[in-house]
């Protein structure tokens, strides 16, 4: 891995070292947040209520935060949006090793961190194409991505959990130090520049040109519409999930566990495969082999009587997830202007991400009209019925050379 990292170039193993270790400290955070939640009122509202108000600033602020990352060095605006939340998490530390936190400071704590991720993250995706060649963002993705998946799902959230029980703050701590040592990192990176400081324009003008470059894209904007139609389809599948395991085929919750474990795998290694695919395959075969990964899992899961089965599915369709993911933030990345990167990347994640939460509805009305298979089973049809959009989407190939 660090030969891979070296051959991407010095400035994107900086990178990577920081990703990497500021999504370890995401995924404890995701484990105690929720734990420290129960510790103030045991309801599923105060759950509900943390994790809301860390998904709502993607709904606000994605605009905002693309906009920031157009009109300020992207570098800069990482690291100080990462030494920002160390500062943050310590504070919250403090009050947790002083006294019992209340509802109100986890509900801030995790609105503040969510606001802060949206400017972080479009500044991270528009800085990639300043420090890797265009024709290694795809393999430089997948490493982004690998990491990802193992920090918050192997690593961070056993860590948090782990601590927590040691003592309350001290997943809080680890946290703040994995932003410092992010931070740090980041502020060595020496990016090519891409970005002009404006004066005389507001922040709605530069997101309406954004908004603008990306609706007059009109590969782009099918690129958008398709990841909507997938995260919808995935949606749909993953929200009921847990019922089809733990009570359809009557397993144990630690079934679920291997089913979790499973998609983890099958994303790792999609991450790993996604740089090798580019060098084989055309786009449009990358894209279709993903889409069509994900919609077979989940048909193929609708109909499964073991959890093995289960299991194996998941690991398909996280495999087709990321292999998906590294194919189109690589071709947007290359053919976006570097200039408009931040802001035409939130406004497609709006478009996108927008099936998420609609998804998430229609599986639990068609579960409970129809049974928990049902949504799995028509998310697998959406994904493959959406097939139709590759040929198109396979045009974009030319253009991005």
């Amino acid at each position: 891995m660090v030969a891979q990292g070296e051959r991407l170039g010095r400035d994107f193993a900086r990178v990577w070292a920081g990703a990497s270790v500021s999504v370890i400290g995401d995924g404890v955070r995701v484990a105690v947040l929720p734990l420290l939640a129960v510790t103030v009122s045991p309801t599923p509202g105060a759950v509900t209520t943390v994790a809301v108000a860390g998904a709502v600033p993607w709904l606000v602020f994605s605009l905002f935060g693309g906009a920031l990352a157009d009109r300020f060095d992207r570098r800069t605006l990482m690291w100080r949006t990462d030494a920002a939340r160390a500062v943050l998490v310590a504070g919250a530390a403090a009050w947790v090793f002083a006294a019992p936190p209340p509802l109100a400071l986890l509900v801030v704590l995790a609105f503040a961190l969510g606001s802060a991720e949206t400017v972080f993250d479009n500044a991270s995706t528009a800085l990639l194409p300043d420090v890797v060649a265009p024709e290694r963002l795809d393999a430089a993705n997948g490493r982004l991505q690998g990491s990802q998946i193992i920090g918050l799902q192997f690593i961070g959230p056993p860590l948090g959990a782990a601590l927590f029980a040691a003592s309350t703050g001290a997943p809080l701590v680890v946290d703040a130090a994995s932003f410092a040592l992010a931070a740090l990192l980041v502020w060595f990176v020496r990016a090519r520049p891409a970005v002009a400081v404006r004066s005389g324009r507001s922040l709605r003008a530069d997101i309406a040109e954004g908004v603008r470059w990306l609706w007059r894209h009109r590969g782009l904007r099918l690129l958008a519409v398709e990841l909507g139609l997938a995260a919808l389809a995935v949606q749909l599948g993953t929200s009921v999930l847990v019922l089809l395991v733990v009570r359809t085929l009557h397993a144990p919750e630690f079934g679920y566990g291997l089913v979790l474990a499973a998609g983890a795998a099958g994303g790792v290694l999609g991450s790993f495969a996604a740089g090798p695919l580019k060098r084989r395959l055309s786009l449009g075969v990358r894209i279709g082999l993903a889409i069509a990964a994900i919609g077979a899992a989940l048909v193929a899961a609708s109909f499964a009587t073991s959890v093995v089965l289960v299991s194996g599915m998941y690991a398909l369709g996280s495999f087709g997830i990321v292999v998906w993911n590294v194919q189109a933030v690589s071709l947007r990345q290359r053919l976006v202007p570097r200039e408009l990167g931040g802001r035409v990347n939130s406004a497609y994640r709006l478009i996108g991400w927008g099936g998420i939460p609609v998804g998430a509805a229609l599986g639990g009305v068609l579960g409970t009209a129809a049974g928990v298979r049902a949504p799995i089973l028509v998310g697998g049809c959406l994904a493959l019925a959406s097939l139709v959009l590759v040929p198109k989407l396979a045009k974009l190939e030319p253009e991005s050379r």
